[in-house]
């Protein structure tokens, strides 16, 4: 059985699938106390109309390939701006920008738990040479 832990993977693997395809300003959301309905939102920016349509299509044909795991169902189909992909306990937001502003989901889920989902790069020093 599906659980949140299940979930929360599969939002991380959208994620890092997401940002693979150049998506810009990616947000986990844990909304399970806001909705009821589903565990995680993810809402992400497109670049263009047809970016948006590649980082849909990217995600849709990885997770059925990878991870066997299927669409219940899609949102914006004929829209330009805007993408909803539904994997159950997952929903995925894809928005032009401007639309992403306009609809304010980040509002919406202002007071949702962030879920981090990048690996944090470790600082480097660089190496220095003495003096001879």
């Amino acid at each position: 059985m599906k659980d949140k832990k299940y979930y929360l993977n599969l939002a991380k693997e959208a994620a890092k699938i997401l940002d693979g395809k150049k998506a810009e300003n990616i947000v986990i959301y844990d909304v399970e106390s806001k909705t009821g309905l589903y565990y995680y939102a993810i809402i992400t920016n497109s670049l263009s109309s047809q970016h948006l349509e590649a980082l849909e299509e990217e995600v849709v044909k990885r997770f059925k390939k990878d991870k066997e795991e299927y669409l219940l169902y899609r949102d914006g189909i004929t829209s330009n701006l805007w993408k909803a992909l539904d994997y159950g306990g997952l929903v995925i937001h894809i928005f032009e920008k401007e639309t992403r502003e306009f609809y304010g989901l980040d509002k919406i889920y202002n007071e949702c738990k962030k879920v981090r989902w990048q690996i944090k790069k470790k600082k480097t020093v660089p190496n220095r040479k003495k003096k001879v």
